[in-house]
């Protein structure tokens, strides 16, 4: 790794957006704001995936993986969140100076997370009445949106305890609209069984990046990744949107910078399933299939 690290690093400045967060909360929509933390808006209501927007996804902030672009916005520039979705309690996915200052801004932001990882927050100073927790199977209700909890190949920890908390993936489920968040895992066929009782999915963020030889159980490649999002559209694969997450922003594997978005698209191309490859601070429209994401398919091309 440290030999090999450099291979994922850009050769030129990643270009970030500057997401413009509407008034208007959108029936099914989602900008990415780089690795795991996307904003999707879901029948009128907005749920924040794993938000670190710090420079580091580390203990310190004075060492540990740096990112590699710049955040697209900071915690005070986030609109008004319903829910804080968490997938596991990792540095690069549970950043604690981010959390902070969401829940000190937004008092009314519930966080939605698996069994285990409220410890963390209350640790933090964050409210047990804020806080809803699922195992595997499990559902969480809040407001008019129901959280599945449903099973992901990975594991927990930070400094150096280890699987003390639950990890998982999220079936999010609106009045009308469906989505999936991933989180973090390697390849399982759960995803299928997952699809079928709580499926299929409209929309999917699906990791592609970090994996590595050595570690194939915990991190998908991007084929694999193609192959869980047909797993969550099930028999709707032509009318779902895959987004691809977990890539372009920390430097946690030795394959190089751009290769898992090419892998991803031939993948994606092979299996006629439906791809959106948003720069960071870009929203898609997933119904209308419009936004800046959607018009800027190949951003990373010129940066090497």
């Amino acid at each position: 790794m440290l030999r090999e690290r450099r291979r994922g690093q850009p050769r030129g400045i990643v270009p970030v957006r500057t997401p413009h967060f509407e008034t208007t909360v959108g029936a099914l929509a989602v900008t990415w704001l780089g690795h795991a933390t996307s904003l999707i808006e879901i029948d009128g209501r907005r749920v924040l995936t794993d938000p670190v927007l710090s420079k580091r996804c580390s203990p310190s902030q004075v060492v540990g993986p740096a990112r590699l672009h710049r955040a697209p916005c900071t915690a005070a520039d986030l609109p008004p969140i319903d829910v804080v979705l968490l997938s596991h309690d990792h540095y690069d996915h549970l950043d604690m100076a981010t959390v902070v200052e969401i829940a000190r801004r937004q008092p009314d932001a519930h966080f939605v997370a698996p069994v285990g990882v409220g410890a963390h927050l209350e640790y933090w100073g964050i409210k047990a009445g804020r806080i809803s927790e699922s195992d595997w199977g499990g559902q969480v209700t809040h407001l008019d949106l129901t959280f599945d909890c449903l099973p992901a190949r990975h594991f927990s920890g930070r400094g150096l305890v280890r699987n003390l908390t639950q990890w998982a993936s999220w079936g999010i489920h609106g009045p009308s609209h469906d989505a999936f968040f991933t989180g973090d895992t390697g390849f399982t066929e759960a995803y299928a069984d997952s699809a079928q009782r709580t499926g299929p999915y409209e929309l999917t963020l699906v990791p592609i990046g970090a994996y590595g030889e050595l570690w194939p159980d915990i991190h998908v490649n991007p084929e694999e990744g193609v192959q869980l999002h047909r797993f969550l559209a099930g028999s709707s694969l032509s009318d779902s949107l895959m987004v691809p997450i977990h890539w372009a922003t920390f430097n946690l594997a030795i394959h190089p910078w751009d290769e898992p978005v090419t892998r991803m698209l031939t993948a994606a191309d092979a299996a006629s399933a439906e791809v959106a490859t948003p720069a960071p601070g870009a929203r898609i429209d997933v119904v209308a299939r419009t936004g800046p994401g959607i018009a800027d398919q190949t951003w990373w091309e010129d940066v090497g």
